[in-house]
């Protein structure tokens, strides 16, 4: 392959000198997200987000003149994502909050955007007459396939009451918006899969019985065929089984599991004998598979390779062609002091997008054009970030107070010395932290603190044993492993460790919370970013959402010793100012536990703020939240955490 001539337009590889940066730089939604490239190579579909307005917008590929088809403007709607049906039209999935069941839900709605915006119509089945709240959320449709030899449908589930309300599936015509039964639901099936071909030969039902969380794998050899139970599994009790396709011609199903290995790896799994018959593809050490690579091409699809992450994303292809352009791409661009990867391509696989990332630089996106063997620079997320100069972030590894080896990130601020820090756990929190650029540690670093991240036990990525380990330790080892990260920090005499505040969300804001009656002369502040504070009421929410096995496996307690790990009960206990922020809309953890948890704070006579967003989500993925909430964090933290 001839060499890549590497035109870096607009970026800089000079870093400027230490500076304080506004705040807006960082709180801005990214400027381009999920960038595209259609079928045949012509275009780019993307969304673009304002301080106002999130628009998904067209280019000619090579070109950075963008046309908007689609606008929302707002904090009630989100641009979830975008697809390309064909080479004239994109698929726009929106959505909006909705209460239904009782309980607060998200509802999505596609639609047909031609390429000039001028036909733009939602995808929805038309049943007339008035429908009920609940109606209205099984009428939802999520888009389930593009069909590449047919560019007129596309395949969406949405729940049918003729099917008992499970996922059925629809053929859809884009450019019409009539819709058609493509596969009813007679197996109680909750998920599908197109096989290599397009075809639905595979799918993940349940019993329907309460309370039974058991999995069963149906296949069919084509259309024609019947159904057939190939296997049953139980989450948290038996080997992982998460089935990416099935492959008629040699009757396997592809799929994650930790068999054998216990780690997530890629196995071929053979339906006549009913055993895992090759092992595909396994990352190094302990760390799992994060996901299969999938390609598309027409309406076949296959694996052509895998993703783990170990601090970043690792991309390992099957196909010699690629993995060549992949490595040469990544080698070209860690040059600079960047992580790249192939992020989209067209059928021919000519037209790519390249993203390219590091710890303290945003990603940006740039064109390789493979027939002319050339790379440009397109745009990046942060553009006000690029040329400023970041804070690097370190990965670390420490021992927890048990012995057990942990990892975890440390961000040290430019140009300041024994710098104030933060301890900024992670949400999930069966989730992880990376070494990537996270806009929220930089802002902080930038403001002069030190930043650190914890992967505590119950992170995942790193086999099972790490992940189990975390299991029933909400309050406990997890928390425990962040103040011992703290003490790691002391003992190298990297930060100030005896001028420090907590701050997290979604569970890393329940981990600052805890902080505030377990370790009360630990920290200086306390902020909860849609952080739990009564882990009864949260598993509550957690029943009538179904997430039975989650609760009996990984939190599970008696009441009384649910209580004994929730702030709510121990706000007596709390010495140091604590800020609450949350949305109104979060689906995941009610706006209700901020908002009591404020008010029981109040009653007990403790420093509390709150702020509360209307519209606001559980991630805060709104411009506006994201600005407010990001000044709000910096405004407490230098009022607290001072010299």
């Amino acid at each position: 392959m001839r060499f890549l001539t590497l035109l870096l337009v607009g970026l800089c590889s000079l870093m400027l000198n230490a500076e304080t940066i506004p705040i807006t730089h960082f709180s801005q939604m990214p400027t381009i997200a999920q960038p595209s490239v259609s079928p045949d190579g012509s275009k780019i579909a993307a969304i673009f987000n304002t301080t106002d307005q999130t628009q998904v917008v067209i280019s000619d590929y090579g070109s950075t003149e963008l046309k908007t088809i689609v606008a929302l403007g707002g904090e009630k709607y989100r641009i979830d994502n975008i697809a390309w049906a064909n080479n004239q039209r994109v698929l726009v999935t929106v959505s909006q909050p909705y209460v239904a069941f009782g309980i607060r839900v998200r509802t999505t709605h596609i639609y047909s955007a031609d390429l000039k915006g001028e036909s733009v119509f939602e995808l929805r089945r038309n049943r007339g007459g008035k429908q009920t709240a609940n109606q209205f959320y099984f009428e939802s449709p999520t888009l389930l396939s593009v069909l590449e030899n047919d560019p007129a449908h596309i395949l969406v589930t949405l729940r049918d009451e003729r099917d008992d309300n499970y996922s059925s599936v629809f053929k859809v015509n884009v450019n019409t918006g009539d819709f058609s039964k493509y596969l009813p639901n007679a197996n109680k099936i909750v998920g599908w899969s197109p096989d290599k071909n397009g075809d639905i030969l595979l799918g993940i039902g349940v019993t329907g019985q309460r309370n039974d969380l058991t999995k069963i794998v149906y296949v069919r050899k084509d259309t024609n065929s019947d159904w057939k139970k190939v296997k049953t599994f139980t989450p948290y009790e038996s080997e992982t089984f998460d089935p990416v396709l099935y492959d008629a011609e040699s009757n396997s199903i592809i799929v994650l599991s930790d068999h054998k290995l216990h780690k997530q790896a890629l196995w071929k799994f053979d339906i006549a004998t009913a055993e895992f018959s090759e092992l595909l593809g396994e990352a190094p050490g302990t760390l799992d598979v994060s996901s299969a690579i999938v390609e598309s091409k027409g309406n076949s699809r296959k694996v052509v390779g895998y993703r783990y992450i170990d601090n970043f994303v690792k991309r390992i292809f099957f196909d010699k062609e690629k993995l060549n352009i992949s490595s040469q791409i990544e080698s070209l661009f860690a040059k600079q002091g960047l992580k790249a990867t192939l992020y989209d391509f067209d059928e021919s696989e000519t037209k790519y997008i390249v993203s390219a990332v590091s710890d303290n630089s945003p990603m940006k996106f740039y064109l390789y054009d493979k027939s002319k063997q050339n790379i440009s620079y397109w745009f990046s997320q942060y553009p006000y970030l690029e040329g400023k100069k970041l804070a690097y972030v370190s990965a670390i590894t420490f021992k927890a107070r048990d012995g057990m080896e942990l990892k975890g990130y440390l961000t040290l601020p430019n140009n300041v010395e024994n710098a104030p820090l933060v301890l900024f756990p992670h949400g999930g929190p069966y989730a992880r932290d990376y070494q990537y650029f996270d806009p929220f540690v930089q802002m902080m670093a930038n403001q002069g603190y030190a930043v650190l991240q914890v992967n505590f036990r119950g992170s995942t990525g790193f086999g099972n044993k790490y992940e189990t380990a975390g299991y029933h330790q909400w309050g406990k080892a997890m928390q425990t492993d962040l103040l011992d990260a703290v003490n790691w920090v002391k003992e190298n005499g990297y930060a100030d460790t005896s001028n420090a505040c907590i701050a997290g969300a979604s569970y890393g804001g329940y981990a600052a919370l805890v902080a505030g009656f377990q370790t009360p002369d630990q920290f200086k502040c306390i902020i909860s970013i849609a952080g739990v504070s009564d882990l009864n009421e949260q598993m509550s929410l957690w029943r009538k959402k179904g997430f039975l096995s989650y609760i009996e496996n990984a939190v599970k307690g008696e009441d009384e010793s649910i209580k004994a790990i929730s702030p709510i009960y121990h706000v007596d206990k709390f010495k140091v100012p604590v800020l609450l922020i949350h949305g109104k809309k979060d689906q995941l953890v009610s706006y209700r536990q901020s908002e009591s948890m404020y008010d029981a704070l109040k009653n007990a006579d403790k420093e509390v703020e709150y702020q509360e967003f209307e519209y606001g989500t559980h991630h805060l993925n709104d411009a506006n939240n994201r600005i407010k909430s990001m000044e709000l964090m910096a405004e407490f933290l230098a009022e607290h955490l001072k010299d």
